[in-house]
């Protein structure tokens, strides 16, 4: 892939040297003089590095290595250069700091490593995500379901198959999802949420555009697709993606290539996907709302994500998990121990925001108790406690052992007591039957 620098100095014979000597080097270079310029093409593009002279005509370079710094790398430049302003520069982020005139092989020699250190420093961003407490991604649970999904997830994570994720809302679908990529050793893990982006940006927010392609559209920009390379692509949603860009999605599974909006030429990709949805996609392709083609590309293995009310054994454990995370999230660093009757209220709440509404409800309850040692059953929000208290009240459901012995002592009086016929009737040998009845007490 190649690299995109941006020159921000104002010396136009300079800058133009040295975007002559980037391209040469094998960089796709673009050279502004101002401020202003700079600002604008950081915004609307993306850039692998940015050589930034410090004085402009429009101001101190210095002001925008901070926001520079935090979207590319950037190496600074100035014939005015200082120790201050180097320490300064680096401070706010620079990589490195260039005195003017500078020798040109060791300038390409400092831009190549200020592109390997940000791409590292990405690449540990994503493992943060993965491994900090803030952002702390596991699979938690020991369910026989979850221990089923965690040993699929190893097996499959290291091919490069296209992977569907059905379940409800909170489920940790996208925790799945990265846990996936995690174990593949693949580079970045970009998301798109497929129902959060309007039907008329979505072609070039996956795909990306050319300069020209809309109204707007001022600089060509790579879309996620790009930006996945070499990586793990996950489309949360995947069920709202409109009809008439489902045959495009479908087209760039099967080449692996695609094309910007408004370009001409193929571009090809490694891109691993991953697509989840909250629907039954197969139901969504019956009812003509999903493509049957790409329904079957997609499906290449399904994991079906249970809902909390169907595990909840797992409750203990994700409590466990969460409360000292949450704790640390409110700042709060003394020991939270939990009362039995708040945790017998949570095994008693079906949860129909799953996994994410657990987690919500014990932040919610450590955020407004924060003076409090114990978590107490009457601190969970008022919902909980009416729904466990309404489902407390019902009479219980007789068991199906129950129902069966009822039946069978119906059957009895039917036949007055004859034990051939009742054996018959239930389509079982007569001596289960007579097993059963002693069990029941009713020979």
């Amino acid at each position: 892939m190649i690299k995109k620098i941006l020159v921000v100095d104002d010396d136009l014979a300079f800058n133009e040297m040295l975007c002559e000597a980037l391209k040469d080097e094998g960089y796709e270079p673009q050279g502004v003089t101002t401020l202003k310029e700079a600002r604008e093409r950081l915004y609307s593009d993306s850039f692998h590095c940015v050589l930034l002279d410090l004085r402009l005509p429009d101001g101190d370079g210095m002001e925008l290595v901070e926001t520079a710094s935090s979207l590319s790398a950037v190496v600074v430049m100035s014939a005015h250069g200082n120790i201050d302003s180097a320490v300064r520069a680096v401070k706010k982020g620079a990589f490195n700091f260039l005195e003017k005139p500078f020798d040109l092989n060791h300038a390409l020699i400092e831009i190549e490593r200020a592109i390997d250190y940000r791409d590292l420093e990405l690449e540990n961003e994503e493992l943060s995500k993965l491994t900090g407490d803030k952002f702390h991604v596991d699979l938690i649970g020991e369910s026989p379901s979850v221990v089923r999904i965690k040993k699929m997830m190893e097996s499959i994570a290291g091919k490069k198959i296209s992977i569907l994720i059905e379940g409800e809302s909170g489920t940790g679908k996208e925790v799945v999802a990265r846990l996936i990529h995690k174990l593949s050793g693949r580079k970045r893990f970009v998301a798109l949420n497929c129902a959060a982006i309007p039907e008329n940006l979505f072609e070039s927010e996956l795909f990306g555009h050319e300069k020209g392609a809309f109204t707007g559209a001022v600089t060509s920009k790579k879309g996620l697709v790009e930006e996945a390379d070499g990586g793990t692509l996950f489309l949360d949603e995947i069920s709202e993606m409109p009809l008439n860009l489902q045959p495009k999605l479908l087209r760039f599974i099967e080449n692996n290539s695609f094309k910007r909006l408004g370009g001409a030429s193929e571009k090809t990709v490694n891109v691993r996907l991953i697509c989840a949805t909250n629907r039954k996609l197969a139901e969504e392709v019956k009812e003509g709302k999903f493509r049957a083609d790409l329904y079957y590309r997609l499906n290449v293995v399904k994991i079906e994500l249970p809902p909390l009310r169907e595990r909840k054994e797992d409750i203990p454990l994700l409590v466990k998990h969460f409360v000292p995370v949450l704790q640390k999230e409110v700042g709060l660093n003394r020991r939270i121990d939990i009362s039995p009757d708040f945790m017998d209220m949570l095994l008693h709440y079906d949860w129909p925001g799953n996994v994410r509404e657990l987690r919500n409800t014990l932040l919610s309850v450590i955020a407004i108790h924060d003076d409090i040692e114990r978590l107490e059953a009457w601190m969970l929000p008022e919902n909980i406690l009416e729904a466990v208290s309404e489902r407390r009240n019902l009479p219980e459901e007789p068991s199906l052992e129950e129902l069966e012995k009822e039946y069978t002592e119906n059957l009895l009086k039917k036949y007055k007591g004859n034990k051939t016929r009742v054996a018959r009737a239930l389509g079982i040998s007569k001596s289960t039957l007579y097993t059963k009845l002693k069990r029941w007490g009713l020979d």
